[in-house]
């Protein structure tokens, strides 16, 4: 794990990185400052300290050195115990698709080994009629959350990413659940660096809007403000029956666009909103 930090011109060794800034989405030859993985001393922890706080005082390992692009591969940003994701959270979507709005959230397990960093490479599986890509905002547990009321949700979110819950629709239709259809590894490709927002720092979250390019082309534009369930319902009726712990994923639902991927594209996943709340992109290089 990594944070930003002052710079210095020593480049780090060649290494694997899960990075977090709360400042402004790193560029090129960032300089870093290796930390402690503080994601696993919260989650053995029972105090309930929060994620933002906890990179912010980390212990650093080592001096603040520049790591230039050469020298590292980004890993997504966290090893989460579980990625959860909302299924027809956007009406249009639910509309494109055919499908009836939902009542309650309709939510689904993604594994862990579908996160894919930006920037690395997909490999489609072959075999399929229609892979998809949907892209979404993703939330970032940065408090243990169990049983907890919508009204305390906020405290709980730590980060932000932008994500893309890349989907088999063969598999969505055959297998009649989504396990499989949404399972393959790399279909959840993440933003490489996590946006970390302490509940004080909140955004204006019905302001931004969620967009998904391919090429060049946008497929995909949609204000969060248009989700059916707002991020404090998905917190409340998912700690309802599990523990959410810091570091888990929340992929909370795609807008309308939805568009069919084929080997050689490039996907785009990106956040619009206030210059003062950016999150890196997805970008993923389809094979």
């Amino acid at each position: 794990m990594a944070r930003t930090h002052a710079p210095d011109q020593t480049p780090f060794a060649a290494t694997t990185l899960r990075c977090a800034t709360a400042g402004e989405v790193p560029g090129p030859n960032q300089e870093w400052e290796p930390i402690a993985d503080v994601v696993q001393a919260l989650r053995a922890s029972s105090e309930g300290a929060d994620l933002h706080a906890a990179v912010a005082e980390a212990q650093a390992l080592g001096p603040a050195q520049t790591l230039f692009e050469d020298q590292a591969v980004l890993a997504p940003p966290l090893a989460p115990t579980k990625v959860l994701a909302i299924g027809r959270n956007y009406a249009a979507h639910a509309k494109e698709l055919g499908n009836e709005v939902p009542s309650s959230p309709l939510s689904f397990f993604k594994p862990p080994s579908c996160l894919l960093a930006s920037g690395q490479p997909l490999s489609l599986p072959r075999g399929y009629a229609r892979i998809d890509m949907e892209a979404e905002l993703v939330l970032v547990i940065g408090r243990r959350a169990r049983q907890i009321a919508a009204a305390d949700a906020w405290a709980h979110v730590g980060a932000y990413l932008m994500g893309n819950d890349i989907s088999c629709r063969d598999l969505q239709r055959s297998d009649k659940q989504w396990t499989r259809a949404k399972g393959f590894d790399g279909f959840g490709p993440v933003s490489a660096f996590a946006r970390l927002s302490p509940a004080a720092e909140l955004p204006p979250v019905d302001a931004l809007r969620v967009r998904g390019l391919l090429g060049d082309e946008l497929v995909q534009d949609g204000p969060t403000s248009a989700m059916i369930f707002d991020v404090p319902t998905l917190l409340e009726h998912l700690s309802a029956c599990m523990t959410l712990e810091v570091g888990d994923l929340i992929f909370t639902g795609t807008p309308a666009g939805v568009s069919a991927l084929e080997p050689g594209m490039v996907t785009r996943v990106e956040l619009d909103g206030p210059p003062s709340f950016a999150l890196a992109p997805v970008v993923t290089p389809l094979t």
